[in-house]
């Protein structure tokens, strides 16, 4: 049978040149991945054959590390030409299912069903009470073959790019509000809690706000830092509150490589009820990016559920790439 599970670490390196050629739409060619994302997962990919030997060990005492990879992989003539990887988030009993993909010469064949099929048979053995994952909007075929396994949407979120030629006015940060800066070991807890207070219930139906989604499992906090260094990133967080206190309000975060090649990304998680704040938080945020690491094209993902901050994008520059359904399945 050409299906077979997938094998770490042999497989990272097959596993490469497949997705490079997977994310790719020949009828609609501006959903595939670029050439700066291609660098950004090269890096990714071989930062954990680097580490895998570490990740061996540190799996054999934590079931958590156990699922940080699992899936199927479908072999014609020797070559990987299909792949369906899932994780675990954190703790918890959902699961995302990260990656569905065909090589563009193998689609319409059912390998993706088959694929898709006998994962989410294996979720269930493994206790997952919910699986997750994210569609192109306009993706038919994909769409439809999510639904026809029992996906429904319930969020979505658009991704927005921009080249800048020259770094933004920044306005200045209203009266009221303080900002301090954020370790990222410490920021799941303030993801968590900022996610506990505005999350919408669509999108709590199937991710619940849970501290085991959150907090990395124990044994994974040492090798998370290697994995930085060795992707070559520099990534800075901040957390906007009232200067009274009180819980956080925004998260923001700009992530830009410290090395040739790779795409800026910047971030801002923001409390639909503050969206005065969203033009300072795209605008500081898209200047250091441009600082930090110049002449790069730079993306930022948004929520459905945040106007405020797509509104913001749009006003200093950023176009629309494409946009994303999230679905999620009872198991």
């Amino acid at each position: 049978m050409p299906m077979r599970a997938i094998r770490f670490p042999g497989d990272l390196l097959p596993l490469t040149d497949m997705l490079m050629r997977t994310f790719q739409y020949p009828d609609h060619p501006e959903w595939g991945i670029r050439e700066d994302e291609q660098q950004d997962v090269l890096r990714t990919i071989n930062s954990l054959r680097r580490l895998w030997p570490i990740i061996r060990v540190l799996q054999l005492f934590s079931p958590a590390l156990r699922d940080l990879f699992r899936g199927f992989l479908w072999e014609e003539a020797g070559q990987i030409v299909g792949l369906v990887l899932s994780a675990r988030q954190g703790t918890t009993k959902t699961w995302e299912v990260d990656i569905v993909g065909v090589v563009p010469e193998y689609r319409g064949q059912g390998i993706a069903r088959q694929l898709l099929t006998r994962s989410l048979d294996d979720l269930r053995k493994r206790g997952a009470d919910k699986a997750v994952l994210g569609v192109i909007g306009r993706n038919v075929p994909a769409y439809s073959l999510y639904t026809s396994v029992g996906f429904e949407p319930f969020s979505g979120l658009t991704e927005f790019e921009v080249t800048p030629d020259g770094a933004p006015q920044v306005p200045p940060l209203l009266d009221g509000y303080e900002i301090e800066s954020v370790r990222r070991s410490k920021s799941w807890r303030i993801r968590y809690e900022l996610d506990k207070r505005i999350n919408p219930p669509e999108l709590t139906r199937y991710q619940p706000v849970v501290i085991g989604r959150y907090r990395p499992p124990l044994l994974l906090r040492p090798v998370l830092p290697l994995l930085r260094l060795l992707q070559r990133r520099e990534m800075k967080l901040l957390l906007v509150r009232r200067a009274t206190g009180g819980p956080p309000i925004a998260l923001a975060r700009y992530d830009v490589p410290k090395c040739a090649g790779g795409c800026d990304s910047i971030r801002v998680q923001l409390d639909p009820e503050h969206p005065q704040l969203a033009d300072h938080l795209v605008a500081y945020h898209l200047g250091r990016a441009i600082a930090r690491g110049p002449g790069r094209r730079v993306d930022l993902v948004v929520p459905s559920w945040m106007p405020a901050v797509a509104d913001a994008a749009n006003r200093y520059g950023f176009t629309r790439r494409v946009e994303y359904h999230h679905m999620g399945l009872t198991l």
